[in-house]
């Protein structure tokens, strides 16, 4: 990671420390009935969610967080997408934020899919910026953009043009580093 761009500590206010480490498995549980209606409305969204997910996984895994913070962070990822059911035009995050909420996922886990459509620099809907942002948000938001790129058959390491703009730098910097060590 570059000492250029420090990441808060991820027990920051903003983003509790998780107190139970069965929650990651919780929310498996409750989004796999989303993600099977999200399956059904368009199909290879589950493998989309899973690879969103692994890549979310990885960032969390490089930026040091625990095996349970790292977990959640992966099934908030494959959650974060639940919303397309409404549409197939664009990412419809308030939606999944709702479905998330009816499925039984904690408000916590909602708000963290609702953020990702904050971009780091401040032009997302909320204005959020930095370190407003929970720092889950901003890694399933770099993970959502590194399965488009590598969907689209661009390298892992142009996600760093994001850097700074539309994506924390930190987890840009810690996602492109894991995936260049394994090219």
């Amino acid at each position: 990671m570059s000492s250029d761009h420090p990441i808060e500590d991820p027990s920051a206010p903003a983003d509790p420390p998780i107190s139970d480490p069965e929650l990651p498995a919780l929310i498996r549980e409750l989004g796999e009935p989303l993600l099977e209606g999200l399956e059904e409305h368009t199909p290879g969204s589950r493998e989309r969610a899973d690879a969103t997910g692994a890549y979310a996984l990885a960032t969390a895994v490089g930026l040091g967080f625990g095996r349970p913070e790292a977990e959640l962070c992966r099934e908030t990822a494959r959650l974060a997408d639940v919303g397309k059911i409404y549409g197939a035009a664009g990412i419809q995050y308030e939606p999944g934020a709702k479905l998330a909420r009816g499925a039984g996922i904690p408000e916590v886990v909602c708000e963290w899919i609702l953020d990702v459509a904050e971009h780091y620099d401040g032009t997302g809907p909320a204005g959020l910026s930095g370190s407003e942002i929970p720092v889950f948000s901003r890694i399933v938001r770099t993970a959502k953009r590194c399965d488009e790129f590598i969907q689209q058959g661009s390298r892992p390491a142009d996600l760093r043009a994001l850097a700074g703009t539309e994506l924390d730098p930190a987890m840009v910097d810690a996602l492109a580093s894991m995936l260049e060590r394994t090219e």
